[in-house]
């Protein structure tokens, strides 16, 4: 994961910006004081919601993206998302940009929830996004999964397409200013077991949503998941 990150660095706040519609979004769902931001990249979230008056760890694996966020004083620890029961109590986990199908497989995955509930305070939020891989699982061609929507403006261009191998993981191939070509494996989880394992382990008051507008999940149709539950 962090070589993929490395090698986006430098452009990664052009390609990931952080939108009014992330703001509204968080400012109205984060729950309690302490938050952590999972995955947090170059900082903008973590900046934002610090701004906001929250009290913000912020973790991630890229030292590459670390560096961007030190440069514009934007504290981000280098820990493992898998370590975060290493971390204090929080109010609010917060794991998004499809940070969580980085892990290896999906045991892996239950871990980080359970961990994560484990971490949260009674009434705590756990906020999940990613893509919503049942919509490239449908329109599948031999090993194609699909293109996703092309990325471009002033500063940028970044092209991304999904792939399925052997072992069910999926391969995302991406093309950086159409110089820098990269690959990473991804573990895809789907909308009905991540509810599913949400709920044995002890979430309640699901909530899930297709986009940060918080329009309705549609499995067919939805480009992102994103699962807001309660502890």
């Amino acid at each position: 994961m962090s070589q993929f990150y490395n090698s986006i660095a430098e452009k990664y706040d052009a390609i990931f910006p952080l939108s009014p519609a992330h703001k509204v979004f968080f400012d109205a769902e984060v729950y309690g004081k302490t938050v952590l931001d999972v995955g947090a990249g170059t900082g903008n979230l973590t900046a934002y919601l610090r701004a906001q008056g929250y009290d913000v760890t912020a973790i991630d694996l890229s030292k590459a993206l670390i560096a961007q966020a030190t440069a514009k004083d934007i504290e981000v620890q280098e820990l493992n998302m898998l370590a975060i029961d290493t971390l204090p109590m929080l109010d609010t986990i917060i794991n998004i940009g499809n940070t969580l199908p980085h892990l290896d497989n999906k045991d892996e995955v239950q871990t980080f929830l359970k961990k994560a509930y484990n971490q949260l305070t009674q009434g705590g939020k756990l906020i999940l996004q990613m893509v919503n891989f049942e919509k490239y699982f449908a329109q599948k061609e031999g090993n194609f999964l699909g293109n996703l929507p092309l990325i471009e403006n002033e500063k940028v261009k970044f092209e991304r397409s999904y792939h399925l191998n052997r072992e069910g993981k999926v391969v995302f191939k991406t093309v950086l200013d159409e110089t820098i070509a990269n690959e990473e494996l991804l573990q895809p989880i789907l909308s009905e077991e991540l509810t599913l394992w949400l709920s044995q382990i002890g979430f309640k008051d699901l909530k899930l949503y297709g986009n940060f507008k918080k329009e309705p999940f549609n499995p067919e149709t939805s480009m992102a998941l994103i699962v807001i539950a309660q502890k």
